[in-house]
Formats: C-alpha cells, structure tokens, sequence
C-alpha cells in the first residue's frame, strides 16, 4: 500500500471512529454472569474476537484461526435481555459497527463480574488516543460508597467493505441432533482419549447413543453413552440411523474444559462426514461451536 493510500486509510478510519458511538449498562447479576460467562467460553476458543453491534443485537464472533474464512463461534445476545440501558449510532444504512479486540483482555477485565458485591458493568466505544472499549465495573465497598474498576481494552476498527466476512454462518442441515450427557463426564473422557490420538470421532444414532471413539496404530478405544434425548433426526425410518464426523480432539476438548458449561443445556449435531456443531440455545442468547470434519 502506497503512502498515500496510507493517509486515505487513515482519514477514514478517523471518520468512522468520530460517528459511531456505543454505550451499553448490565445490572442485572444474573445478566451479568451469563455475559461473562459467554466471554469465558470464546477465551478459550479464539484469541481475538470480532463484536458485531446492532440495535437490537450483540454478536461475538470468532474465526477458524486455520482458515480465516470460517467462522468458528457464532454467539447472539437479545440487547433487551442483557442491557438496562444501550445506546449506540453505527455505521451505513443498517446502522452496525465491526470491531475486533483480543479476547483474553476482555475476558481479564469482566473477572470481577463473579463477583457478588458487582453493582454494574459499562461498556463504551471511547478515543484514547487510539480506539478502546473502555470497561466499567462498579462494586460495592465497605470503606466507600462505591469502588469502581476501568479497563481500556485497544479495538481494531472493521470497515464496512469487510463486513462480509462475519456473516451468519450458513448452517448445512443436521442429519442428527441429541442433547449431550454430563459435560464434565464427556470432558474427562474426552481428555483421556487425546493421550491415545489426536482426532475424535464422535457418532450418534436415532436410539440416543453417543459413541466417542479414538485409536492409534496399536488400540482402539469407544466410550458410549446411551438414553439421550434425540431432539431431531432427517430421516426417520423403522431402522437404526447412525450418522458420525470425525474432528480435531483438541478442538473439542478446549471447547469441554470451559467451566461455565457445567451449567448449560448443550445440544449435540452432526451433519455425516463434514461437521461437529454443537450449540447452547437459551431465551436471552445463542452460542454455536462449529468444527470441521478432518481426514480421519
């Protein structure tokens, strides 16, 4: 890129940064907590993420750091559910805007949102002398009428020529979908199998099984799991459906080893030799994990 193309850039990205403006309030504990929570599970996922604001919505997005063109984790939040107040002017007629920042920061500065004595949580576009989301969190004290904690976390701006890069996902039909059995059962044999081999192939069939299976040249080991609950199935016929993918065990086992999935309903679906999704669908937000079939 020439230097005067430098200056264009720069100019616009100034532009851009001087119209939008965003500011949301959490006060709700509960809130609060599954905020957190959602940022914990992509902290151990991705290292940076992209926040997508709308009026109406919230969206944290994550890329396949292998392969920058899929999208690896895809979470929603209903902006009505979450904040109490929620201000903000994007950018172009569908009024958005894109920022990325890294993830580890943003999980760092909300820690105190486990915290019972947390009154609320700011978030705000600010202009530090570069672009920040500037994080507030307001906590009772027993010394003062109120502690407050600031963390300016730097974003990157994403113009609107790239937004397309963080479409919706399109999702390919399910042809099996079961509601998983104890994650912290699975997450325990699930990091036992990754010292036998890397990849994990995970089946499902219209009886409720679940079959976790991982060999190498010298064993073969399956860990099953019967009586789930089948929550949707393409084809149902009289006989037994078995459909199966196989993924990358490392992936699937840093997506188990979040500790705010013990408490969550996590639905199980596999589309046959091409992709593990696994989601957690609640009335206030979304999450989908997407991982792709490997050569087995």
């Amino acid at each position: 890129m020439t230097v005067h193309q430098w200056i264009i850039l720069f100019i616009l990205i100034k532009t851009i940064n001087e119209r939008m403006k965003f500011r949301g309030k959490i006060v709700d504990p509960h809130c609060m907590k599954q905020f957190y929570s959602i940022v914990i599970i992509l902290s151990k996922l991705c290292k940076s993420v992209v926040l997508r604001l709308s009026s109406n919505k919230l969206y944290l997005i994550a890329l396949n750091e292998s392969n920058n063109n899929q999208i690896s984790v895809w979470s929603v939040l209903d902006q009505h559910s979450f904040f109490k107040d929620y201000d903000m002017i994007g950018e172009t007629e569908s009024n958005e805007i894109f920022f990325s920042l890294p993830i580890d920061m943003f999980a760092s500065s909300l820690s105190s949102a486990k915290q019972t004595n947390l009154k609320t949580l700011k978030m705000k576009l600010t202009d530090k002398h570069s672009p920040c989301l500037t994080i507030e969190l307001e906590l009772e004290s027993q010394v003062s009428s109120k502690q407050l904690c600031v963390h300016d976390i730097p974003v990157t701006i994403i113009l609107p020529k790239d937004w397309p890069e963080y479409n919706e996902p399109a999702i390919p039909s399910h042809n099996i979908s079961v509601i998983m059995p104890s994650i912290r059962v699975v997450r325990h044999i699930v990091d036992k199998m990754k010292r036998i081999g890397p990849r994990l192939k995970v089946s499902l069939d219209s009886s409720g099984k679940m079959v976790l299976g991982v060999s190498n040249l010298s064993a073969t080991v399956d860990t099953h799991f019967v009586g789930l609950e089948v929550i949707g199935i393409q084809s149902a016929t009289g006989k037994e459906n078995k459909y199966s993918t196989v993924v990358d065990i490392k992936k699937i086992s840093q997506f188990l080893n979040c500790d705010t999935l013990n408490f969550a309903k996590i639905l199980c679906h596999v589309v046959e030799g091409l992709l593990l999704h696994c989601s957690i669908e609640e009335n206030e937000y979304v999450l989908h994990y997407f991982l792709s079939e490997i050569d087995d």
